[in-house]
This record gives C-alpha cells, structure tokens and sequence, in this order.
C-alpha cells in the first residue's frame, strides 16, 4: 500500500477561502438572477441573509475537509512524526489559486454594483452564467489544490536537504546523492564484488595539435597494466581519459568509483574541483559548442548559474565525467566528438579534467578524440569468475559446473553484468534450467528472462530499501508492461523514458505490426480501425471540446437568444465542437493531404508542445495567434453578436479572444532540459498555465475598466471570457496538458501500460530492472531493453521461467 501524507492546515484554510469565494460568486450571481422576479428578489437582496449562506457554505465546506483528513489517517499507516518546522511561506501554487478567488470575488462585486435597472435580461443573463461557471471553477481548482499529489519525494528530499548551502556544496550533495548512493552503491554489480582491470589502449586518442585522423576501422591489442590499477590513478596522471570496453564490461561503474574518490577530495579540500556527471546522450547540436552544452546542462541538473559554471570550467574548478560516448543518437556523434575535441583543445579549457566512456565496438567508427590517455576494460579472467561464484555460496554450484561444460557461457559471463544477472538468475536452480548448447545470444536470453522473473518475484530489493508491496503489479502483468515498454522505447530510439515527456505519438498506430492487448468498448472498438494514438486523442479532445464548448458558448447563446438561446447554443455547440474535434484528429489527421492542410493550425507532430520543465516567451508566435483568434473571433462570433447587438461588442469579443491566443501561442517549450523528477514538467506547464490565467484575467479586467467607464458593452468582454480559456486549451501549455491526459487515456484503455505509470516504474527501479535518471528512467543496461523488446507478451513463459515463478511464488 502506497503511504499516505498528512494534510497540513494550509490547504484546509486554502480550501475554506476559495470556498467563501466561490459561494460569494455565486450568492451575487442568484441575487441578479432573481433580480427580476418580486417573489425573490426580496430575501436575495437582503445582505445579511446572503451573508449567512455564504458564511455557511464556508463552514459546510471547511468541516467536510477536515473529516476527509480525519479520513485519510484513520485509513493510513501510522507515520513517525513529522519534525518540527517553523511556518514558512505559501508554495506558489496557493498564492495563484488565493489570486484566482480573489480575483473571482472582486469581479463578482464589482459586477453587481456596475448592473443597472436599465441593462436588458439576456445581457444580465450571460453575465450570470460567465459568474457561475468561473465560481464552479474556482471550487474545482481548490479541490485540485488540496487533493492533488505532493511532487516526487526524491526532489522533496533534495531541495529540504539543500536549503541554505553554498552551490559548490549543493553540486556535492546531488553528485553523491544520485550517482554514488543511488546508482553506483545500489547497481546490479554490487550484487558482485570484482576487482575488473584496466589495460591501455594508445591507439584510441591522438594528439591535442595536428590535423584529426581518420577513422580507427579496429583497435589493436591492448597493453597490459599492473593489477590494481585504478582508473583515479590513471586520471591523475592525464586528466584526459577515454574509457572504452564491451557493452556491460563495468564502464559505469569504473566512472561511479572515480566520481567517489574525487567526490572525497572535494569534501576534504576546498580547493579540490567538483565532480559532474553527465549523459552524453543529451547532447544535441543545437548549442554552438561543447562548453554552452555542458553549462546548460549542468545548470539543469546541479543548480548552477550557466555563468557560474562558464567560469568554473575556465579556473578548472570542475571535472567532466561523459558517460556514454555511443548513446549519442548516431546523427549526432560525429558533431558530438568534433565538439569534445574543440572543447579539450581549447587553451582556456586546459586544466579542465575530462573522462568519456564509450563502446569499444561504437568507438571504432568514429575518429579520435584527442585525449591524453585511452584505457579499455579488461574481460574477467576465469579465476575472477570462479572466486565470485565460489563466495556466494553452495546456491550457484551447478552454474559453476555448468561453466566447466559451457565455453559459451563461460565467456558471456566475462562482463560483470552478465555475471551480476547470472547471479541471481542462477542462484539455486537445478541443471534443467541451465541453457543446453546454442550460442552466446541464446544464453544471454535465457539468462535475461530468468533474471526478470526472479526479481519480479523476490521479496526484497537489491536497492537496500524496505519490503515492498507487489501486488499492484502482479509479476505476470509487471512482465507485459515492461515488454510494452522497452518496445515503445525502442521504436522511438530512447534510452531514457521520461513520463512527462509522453505524448499520443508513442502508442500505436493503425498500421502497427504488433499484436496488441485484446481490449473492450467503444475506444477499443475505435482503435481497432484508426489506432490508439488517433482514438485517443480524438476521444479525450473531442470530449472536452463538447464540455469546452458547451460552457464557452452558453453565455453568448444568453446574449443572442435568452435562455432558449443558451439551451440550443449549448446543444448545437456541444455536438459541433466534440463531434469536430473528434473526427479531425480521430480521422482527418490520417488522410496525409487533410494532415498537410491542418498544419497552419495545429503544428506538426513533432513541434507540437509537450509538457516542458520551462517555457519562454516568443513575440512573434504571440503576434501570430493574437491575429489568428482574432479572425476567428469576428468570423465565427462577432458576426452573429454583431447582427442581434451591436458591432463594438463583436469587437470586443474579437479582442479577447485574440488575447487569449496571444498568450497561449505566445508561450514556447524549451526541451533542452528535461525534468529534473518525474512530474516536474507536468507541473512546470500546469503553473505557465495558471500564469497566462491570471495575466488574462488582469487584462480583460483592464479592458473591462475602460468599456465601463466609455459606456460601452463591457457584457460582451465577460461573455467571451469561457471561450477564450477554452481556446487557451489548444496551443502552449495547455496543449500539452491535454495531449498528456489523451496519452493517459490511451495508455489505460489499451493495456500496454500501467494507468499509475510513475508507480510502476518506481516499482521497476525498486527491482532493480530499471534505473532513475533525473526525471526519467531507463533499463540497466541496453541489451536488457532490447531483450524484452523482442520478448512476445502473449506467450506464455518457458519451461524454466515458469518454474522460477512457481518456486519463487510458493
């Protein structure tokens, strides 16, 4: 069972004052509503009556919070106490939300004191509604305050654990905390003790001066280093070093136990530079050097000034630790090398310390780096094999016969992780479930299945953590999502899967050669014609475009028609807008022509926003929605106001709906940084969203100001209000919102994954098949990606991962 968290006060005084906001909102739009019948109008527009139901709600409303926290603790597992802490100041999420029933509750007085006697009934009508339906917001919004999940706990605990240090300190902290403690001290390869050499490769790099060599083509033998030598020993020496090695021979993990020792030395020697660690499978070319690249990325990660970072490097007050040279996407590791050799060239750059790891293999088609030392990771020797597999026990001794049958076997386990997975695949099992002959890549499947299953299955971690509760993902459901998973990554070359980053793109198409998950209803039904990735997004946009539409188009409806007007502009909007959006990006977007037409629209697939850690601000794509809305504000909507009202109000609508258009299209992603946790850049696009709100709302308050004081139709720029948050809902922020909750859907309804997604890759790196990486996660090493990639999940397990999993069930 998942821990519950306590609920502070502030959430509950938060939802007691959003709640007298909305039931004010809603007690001044009753009294105008009532305004014109006498057998109301008399107790509505008495002001301690309203004031007591508001007060009562109030009450109402904070007592029912209150027994939904009592709930929840009565229902929770007790929880050591929390430690004291002084009171300190309202997250930004709550001042917005504070700002949003402000600002609903002065606009609702200020509504009412500006109605007059003379305003006709489908104006005042239309006011009324635009009030309800943002008071019904308002309170939905609060509920969302007080109900929503807390961010992730890993990032809770390093930004409360950092409070108050120095950025060289910080750096320190996130370097030990995510790269020694989580990845290193609790990989695979800690399941195994070995000591794995090091040899020289001289032929790997080339000199600092001089023209670049061409490619290596093959390496040559490598020469011989002492036992014992340590890659910090090496480091010392050049502090240029190229690692290179078999895929799995421990590159990491000999980069984890040098970001260690230099972890150290930074923490006895203020002088000492500072370690940082990074993925060289960011890199893109969309930076004009490697220095701007690793300045970006090291402010991402570590919190650091990119200035501050420019300046370190200059002094040598860092050391660069690349891991993974062949991760590159393979477009971009020519210009990647090319970068690192400018970088290390560079005079200004001299006592910058680089290490880079790569695949021997990978490393062989590209060109040099010009590196003061290469060394390549010795296989283990037989004698190391046997020593591990002797230590742990009585439990792998038919692995151990097995290996003095099995020269195949016997050199797939030359790379500590292979050894580490045969470690636990093995261990204790009866010769039947020892592969008989086949090659190396047969051995390596057998061994991988067996390991899945038996850390599906185990009742503890290798992390070091607590028991865990596994029967949200039974091992048989947690087996089929992983496959789905590493099928999805793979098809989309990523190594690291960011949920944040997910969009309907992933899922499958109509056209896909893959066997999906059998599935029931009308999405299912859908999907089997048009693929999850359109039904999706069809449904979920065509189902909040029927609601959007509804609520934007009711108040205007009101303006026109009255209430019969508001009932069939309701209706006809809802079906036109549902049915439209549904059918556009559920069928037209299929026809390749129709996809062409609506890119002026709707962008194309891969531009079109996704959730982002930070989004900046674009004049010229505000300038070009502004006008864009614009139009179709008087196209569509100021025509037929203007032919029942007037032409200023047709105006007026056009402009604030333009407003809207500007800000959201205005707003663009910035996927140079990825989120630093899972849910990070949910959250960061939720809160741009919120912003872009609160600056619509000050602007139309501004326009509302000046059309009252001009006498003009200020009813119009209130009744425009719902369609204009409505239309914010398909560009910027809000767009990748909603693509984010169309994924979800698709991703619930056809079964390749998990509805509680961010658990259940939690619960992956909890047994040990993936790992986290900031914000996303990824297998522990490729080859056990593309394993399960090829694994078919309708099959039932082999004879000897069934038999795993009834030994480890029973």
């Amino acid at each position: 069972m998942w821990p519950h968290r306590r609920s502070g006060s502030p959430p509950l005084l938060l939802f007691s004052v959003l709640n007298a906001a909305n039931s004010s909102a809603v007690a001044i739009a009753v009294n105008v509503a009532t305004a014109e019948f006498p057998q109301a109008h008399g107790w509505t527009d008495n002001f301690t009556v309203m004031a007591s139901i508001v007060a009562a709600v109030t009450v109402v409303s904070a007592v029912s919070a209150w027994l939904d926290r009592r709930a929840d603790r009565a229902s929770a597992p007790p929880l050591p106490p929390d430690p004291p802490a002084a009171a300190g100041p309202m997250t930004t999420r709550q001042r917005w939300i504070l700002a949003v029933g402000a600002v609903i509750l002065t606009s609702g007085l200020a509504t009412f004191v500006w109605l007059r006697p003379g305003l006709g009934g489908r104006e005042r009508l239309s006011v009324v509604l635009t009030l309800v339906g943002f008071a019904v917001v308002a309170w939905l919004v609060a509920w969302w305050a007080v109900r929503a999940g807390r961010p992730h706990p890993t990032a809770e605990a390093t930004r409360t654990g950092e409070a108050g240090i120095t950025t060289r300190r910080r750096v320190l902290q996130r370097v030990y905390q995510w790269w020694v403690r989580d990845a290193l001290h609790r990989s695979l390869q800690q399941a195994v003790r070995l000591d794995v050499a090091l040899d020289a490769q001289p032929d790997a790099v080339e000199a600092y001066e001089g023209p670049t060599q061409a490619a290596l083509q093959r390496l040559g033998e490598p020469e011989p280093l002492p036992d014992g030598t340590r890659l910090v020993d090496v480091y010392d020496a050049g502090r240029r070093v190229l690692l290179i090695g078999r895929p799995g021979s421990g590159k990491t993990t000999h980069l984890l136990q040098l970001t260690e020792e230099l972890l150290r030395r930074a923490r006895d020697d203020e002088d000492s530079p500072v370690p940082v660690v990074l993925l060289l499978s960011r890199w893109r070319t969309n930076h004009p050097h490697f220095c701007s690249w690793a300045s970006a990325e090291i402010g991402e990660r570590y919190g650091v000034a990119p200035a501050e970072v420019r300046q370190s490097l200059d002094d040598g007050r860092m050391i660069l630790l690349l891991d993974g040279l062949d991760e590159v996407d393979g477009d971009y590791q020519d210009a990647c090398l090319e970068a690192i050799n400018s970088f290390a060239r560079a005079a200004s750059f001299a006592a910058t310390g680089m290490v880079v790891t790569c695949r021997s293999q990978d490393y062989e088609r590209l060109h040099r780096l010009a590196f003061d030392t290469a060394l390549v990771v010795r296989p283990l020797s037989r004698g190391q094999i046997d020593r591990a597999l002797r230590s742990a026990g009585p439990d792998l001794d038919t692995l151990r016969h097995a290996l003095d049958r099995d020269e195949t076997l016997r050199e797939l386990l030359t790379t500590p992780l292979m050894l580490g997975v045969a470690t636990i695949a093995y261990r204790g099992a009866t010769p039947d479930l020892l592969p008989a002959g086949g090659d190396s890549d047969a051995h390596r499947e057998v061994l991988y299945r067996l390991f899945v299953q038996r850390m599906l299955t185990r009742r503890r971690s290798l992390r070091g953590r607590p028991e865990v509760d596994g029967t949200s993902f039974p091992p048989r459901e947690a087996r089929c999502a992983l496959i789905w998973l590493a099928r999805l990554m793979r098809r989309r070359s990523q190594t690291v899967f960011y949920p944040d980053w997910l969009t309907p793109a992933w899922l499958p198409g109509r056209r896909t050669e893959w066997t999906l998950p059998p599935a029931r209803g009308l999405a299912a039904r859908l999907a089997r014609r048009l693929g999850w990735d359109h039904t999706s997004t069809g449904l979920v946009g065509g189902g909040l475009a029927a609601l959007s539409g509804a609520a934007a188009t009711v108040p205007f409806g009101a303006l026109i028609g009255g209430v019969r007007g508001a009932v069939v502009t309701a209706a006809g909007a809802a079906a036109f807008f549902g049915l439209g959006i549904g059918l556009t990006f559920g069928v037209l977007l299929q026809v390749p022509r129709l996809n062409r037409l609506f890119v002026p629209f709707i962008g194309r697939e891969e531009s079109t926003a996704y959730a982002a850690s930070e989004w900046t601000t674009s004049a010229r794509s505000a300038a070009t929605g502004f006008l864009f809305w614009s139009a179709f504000g008087v196209v569509f909507v100021g025509v037929p106001v203007a032919l029942s009202s007037t032409w200023p109000a047709a105006a007026l609508i056009a402009l604030t709906l333009g407003t809207g258009g500007g800000l959201s299209g205005g707003s663009v992603p910035d996927f140079a940084k990825p989120p630093a946790s899972p849910g990070h850049a949910l959250r960061a696009s939720l809160h741009r969203f919120t912003r872009l709100m609160m600056i619509l709302l000050g602007l139309v308050a501004a326009l509302l100001a000046v059309t009252f004081a001009l006498h003009g139709p200020w009813f119009a720029v209130v009744a425009a209000l719902p369609m204009t948050v409505a239309l914010m809902l398909t560009a910027g922020p809000g767009r990748a919102w909603l693509r984010h909750r169309a994924v979800s859907f698709g991703i619930a309804r056809s079964g390749l994954l998990p509805s509680n997604l961010v658990e259940f890759l939690s619960y992956a790196d909890d047994r040990v098949i993936m790992q986290r990486v900031f914000g996303g996660y990824a297998f522990i090493h490729r080859t056990l990606r593309d394993h399960l990639a090829d694994e078919d999940p309708f099959d039932r397990l082999p004879e000897p991962g069934r038999r795993v999993l009834a030994e480890e069930v029973g």
